[in-house]
């Protein structure tokens, strides 16, 4: 299936996800063929759903097998950590980051997340590391940096 054909399938998922209509995007999903449904890009937008509704125990399943089946696509172990953190298990969301692919440690975002992880492990070294390598690639994290609870321990 070409790439802007499978693209338009999920629009009108995309669509009601982003009208904060999570069950009608997952309907949706549910609609598509077999082949569709097992496709990355519909995986990552299940588990966007799953976070939205805050479904944390689904979405650590979904991510889980996705971040196995699936490691060359980053944002399922971001959003995995997410649904991880969303649970209140930050020791493992630190050890999904941890064991990350190589490719994911170009986003600030993975930074800044390992650095929420380790903040909130009593881990204030390594999340200093962490914000700094987020800040060296993006500065605009920095107020988000002074703003998130998560990393008051960095900062006390």
């Amino acid at each position: 299936m070409h790439p802007s054909h499978f693209s338009m399938l999920l629009d009108p998922a995309r669509g009601y996800f982003e009208l904060g209509l999570y069950e009608d995007a997952w309907k949706e999903l549910d609609k598509l063929e077999p082949k569709a449904t097992a496709h990355p890009e519909t995986l990552l937008l299940r588990l966007d759903i799953l976070l939205a509704l805050h479904r944390w125990e689904d979405a650590i399943a979904l991510g889980a097998g996705c971040c196995q089946s699936w490691r060359k696509y980053d944002d399922f172990f971001l959003k995995t950590a997410s649904a991880l953190i969303g649970f209140g298990d930050w020791h493992n969301a630190y050890g999904l980051l941890k064991n990350a692919p190589k490719s994911l440690h170009a986003s600030p975002e993975y930074h800044f997340t390992l650095a929420r992880c380790a903040s909130r492990q009593g881990l204030i070294n390594d999340a200093e590391i962490a914000l700094q390598a987020c800040f060296d690639r993006d500065k605009s994290y920095r107020q988000r940096g002074l703003d998130d609870p998560d990393l008051e321990r960095v900062w006390e």
